[in-house]
């Protein structure tokens, strides 16, 4: 009784409640009583409080309600109860959808992570195994990453890092798939062929220079020619890569040409 005599007080006064102490007794109390969906007002029943509309806002915690008071109708609406429910189910749905988004993200670069992509090369590999598809991998490396950081600082590399990756990203095909390696590194997971994977690459490194001044090297490995399980493809292109990065002069901000 206590609960409720404080949830209609906080009605009739237009206060913040913060729920902070044991909410899940509240809410389910809340959710065992019935939920009636109507409201009546009494005209003129307070001078100066001639409407009042009862509101309940989530903030960080699903358990604060703020009830918000404007004119011109007192009105106490009982059908708030049914508001707090479906607005904590709202929220919940937004969080567990956020929670999944954040666990497949590179947090700094916001393209995906690198268990997303391994994930997806799994996948593709597995298909290509079954079928007489092929995928492609690509690993992506910017040219003197370290010079940037030690002569610009951090703040200067990540800034950078996000730059590539958005470039690489606009790059792509619809099916392919990138994802943040580690560091400066980058995977594409490229169904299709040798010289598809080779249209993106070059097309990304084209890009990456345009709007950053910045180089990338790259390394490709096809699936069946250079391997079939995902750490075969992978160690390929990494091999691919280093014999790139080997045709660099030091400092000098190009690539290999990717197509011979």
């Amino acid at each position: 009784m206590r609960l409720i005599y404080n949830f209609f007080r906080a009605l009739a006064c237009g206060h913040t409640y913060n729920l902070h102490t044991n909410p899940e007794a509240w809410f389910g109390l809340l959710w065992g009583l019935p939920i009636p969906v109507f409201s009546f007002a009494l005209d003129g029943l307070l001078l100066g409080w001639e409407n009042r509309t009862i509101a309940s806002i989530l903030s960080q915690h699903p358990w604060q309600l703020v009830f918000l008071t404007h004119p011109p109708l007192f009105a106490i609406v009982f059908g708030a109860m049914g508001t707090i429910r479906r607005d904590l189910e709202t929220h919940n749905r937004q969080l567990i959808a956020r929670l999944e988004l954040d666990a497949l993200t590179d947090p700094l670069t916001g393209v995906h992570n690198r268990r997303f992509v391994l994930e997806e090369l799994d996948k593709a590999a597995a298909r290509a195994g079954r079928s007489a598809e092929t995928v492609a991998v690509v690993m992506f490396d910017m040219d003197n990453f370290k010079i940037v950081n030690d002569t610009q600082g951090h703040l200067a590399g990540d800034k950078l890092l996000k730059e590539v990756a958005a470039a690489i990203r606009d790059s792509l095909r619809r099916g392919d798939t990138l994802g943040r390696y580690g560091g400066d590194e980058f995977l594409l997971v490229a169904p299709g062929s040798r010289e598809g994977a080779l249209s993106v690459a070059e097309r990304a490194r084209q890009t990456v220079r345009e709007r950053t001044s910045h180089s990338i090297s790259a390394g490709v490995a096809l699936s069946g020619e250079d391997g079939k399980s995902p750490a075969e493809l992978i160690a390929a292109a990494d091999r691919d890569l280093a014999a790139a990065k080997k045709r660099l002069h030091v400092g000098r901000p190009e690539t290999r040409k990717l197509v011979p």
